[in-house]
This record gives structure tokens, C-alpha cells and sequence, in this order.
């Protein structure tokens, strides 16, 4: 059977690492993920997804991930029931077993692109002589 979930959303808090009672390592963490606009002007919607990290993933997520910050993840759904005051309950969540690093948030650069310096002084840079190539 294939269970994969490939899932792009912003994160809603800061992750937090904590561990079992044998010391393994996890987080756990909350993606939002936009629905496209409607159609009719109405404002879009958001569908949010509970998702896990174990071990070293856990602690690379909590070093470099924040609240706000664009993340994808690939990982596998997940399903479990719980009784909760008497009544049955299902609860889905996405155990997270890659991340891929797609940008920070929009903050990072400057508010006018004109304040970018791509210049560069041609003198910085010295010539290299055909005998001094190694090949």
C-alpha cells in the first residue's frame, strides 16, 4: 500500500523538541496551507495539518524552522481513535519524514529591490595567466 503526503504550508508556532520517556527526540508542529481563492470574493480559507518529526529531524526542524516560515514536508498520514469524555473520537496527523527548505518569509529582503548591490570593481579580480591554469 503507498501512504505519501507531500504537504507546502507556513508554520503557525514555533516548534518545540521534546522527548519520550526513553529519550528519543520529537516535535510536533502545526502547517498551514491555503486553499486557492475562491471565485466569488470571498476570502480563501486555510486547511491546517498536525505533523510529528522524530530524532535527528526533530532537532534540525526546531534549530531552523519558526513560526511563520514556509516549510514542505513528505511523510505518511496517519489515523487514531481516543475516547474523550465517554465519546469515540478520530484524530489525523502527518508523521513527517523529510523537509526540503523552500525560502524564508518575505521580511528577508529589503523593501526596495533598488537597494540591492550587484556591483562589482573588475580591479578585485586578478588575471590568470595560461601557465598558471593546472590542466
Amino acid at each position: 500500500m503507498i501512504n505519501k503526503f507531500i504537504l507546502m504550508g507556513n508554520l503557525t508556532a514555533d516548534p518545540e523538541l521534546a522527548t519520550t520517556k526513553d529519550d528519543v527526540p520529537y516535535c510536533r508542529f502545526t502547517l498551514a496551507n491555503d486553499r486557492p481563492r475562491r471565485k466569488d470574493g470571498k476570502e480563501s480559507t486555510a486547511d491546517f495539518f498536525n505533523c510529528t518529526a522524530w530524532n535527528n529531524l526533530a532537532n534540525v526542524i526546531c534549530k531552523y524552522y519558526h513560526k511563520g516560515d514556509l516549510m514542505t514536508c513528505v511523510g505518511e498520514v496517519r489515523t487514531s481513535t481516543y475516547v474523550k469524555n465517554g465519546e469515540k473520537r478520530v484524530s489525523t496527523s502527518v508523521v513527517v519524514k523529510e523537509i526540503h527548505f523552500t525560502g524564508g518569509k518575505k521580511k528577508s529582503m529589503p523593501d526596495n529591490p533598488d537597494e540591492l548591490d550587484f556591483s562589482y570593481n573588475p580591479d578585485d579580480f586578478a588575471e590568470i595567466a595560461a601557465e598558471d591554469v593546472p590542466f
